[in-house]
């Protein structure tokens, strides 16, 4: 029988990947002075730059417009720390002004803070999205970046959706008595945007990692170099050759081997269910007696595992 204690670690997924509401942490930021910058994070302009080496590239949003960033302490922390040592979630702000490296931005407390662009996913206002489309939003009655695939699309400017990256199975029920993960909501106007293409954020890579693959959500990609953000919320930077993009929406069928992530690393599994609508695939899980169910976008068939 197959048997596996993941408690520990699945404890650090779900929190990284539905959030909690955890954005009044914004008012507890720490003023760290610069003499305790660590070798590798510290700011030379200093000012937040958690991953000063990364790329600064322009970024097209309007002031008012929504934007998806971690926490401001989170951001101080990992400028003077290492972002090593911290654990991000990417919430909903607001843009305050568009710069060309550094952005202002509207956090719930601390209106017009400069951060660096690579830390910001601006989310294009005035878009519609069809039944099927997978968008990037935020879990609008929670917390925290999330895809979303659309089941509904009487209105295409707010369309109903089901959170792709919360566990379908997770416990928490909402008042209605369904799993949070089962869930369905109709998200605001201008609060979403439709993934199209691989690359683009809030999509996954499988990350080279010596003989594994990790799975990691795209931040921002610049020239050669990708910023995602990992497993239990920690981001690292890899070379963009050492990543395979995962298609947005998979085309699998049961009895298909595939690989798709397990703890934050991608494993080969078999295909057991496909639900088109919900987004959602059924895989043999190698380590329990009962099924996978991973989202679209982290299922692929493409890697060399060992």
């Amino acid at each position: 029988m197959k048997k596996f204690t993941i408690a520990v670690s699945l404890i650090a997924f779900i929190a990284a990947s539905c959030g909690g509401n955890n954005k009044q942490n914004e008012t507890k930021s720490t003023n760290q002075n610069s003499t305790q910058q660590t070798s590798g994070s510290t700011s030379p302009s200093g000012k937040i730059d958690p991953f000063n080496d990364f790329p600064k590239d322009r970024i097209s949003s309007n002031p008012g417009d929504y934007v998806l960033s971690p926490s401001k302490n989170w951001q101080e922390d990992a400028t003077t720390k290492g972002a090593n040592d911290v654990s991000f979630i990417f919430y909903d702000q607001k843009m305050a002004e568009a710069g060309n490296e550094y952005s202002k931005i509207d956090f719930m407390n601390d209106k017009g803070v400069e951060i660096p662009n690579y830390m910001i996913i601006p989310i294009k206002s005035g878009q519609t999205a069809k039944k099927g489309d997978i968008v990037l939003t935020w879990w609008q009655s929670g917390s925290g970046m999330q895809r979303a695939i659309v089941v509904d699309d009487k209105n295409p400017s707010e369309p109903v959706v089901n959170y792709m990256d919360i566990d379908w199975n997770n416990p928490a029920k909402n008042d209605n008595g369904v799993g949070i993960g089962q869930q369905t909501e109709k998200l605001g106007p201008n609060s979403f945007h439709v993934i199209t293409a691989e690359w683009e954020a809030g999509t996954t890579v499988a990350a080279k990692n010596g003989d594994d693959y990790n799975a990691a959500t795209v931040i921002k990609v610049s020239g050669d170099k990708v910023l995602t953000l990992g497993f239990s919320g920690k981001m690292k930077v890899y070379a963009k050759n050492d990543c395979t993009p995962i298609t947005v929406k998979t085309n699998v069928k049961v009895g298909d081997q595939v690989q798709a992530p397990w703890v934050g690393k991608f494993k080969t599994m078999k295909v057991e269910k496909v639900d088109t609508k919900m987004g959602r695939v059924w895989l043999d899980d190698p380590y329990s007696d009962n099924p996978l169910v991973v989202p679209f976008g982290d299922v692929t068939t493409g890697l060399n595992l060992k």
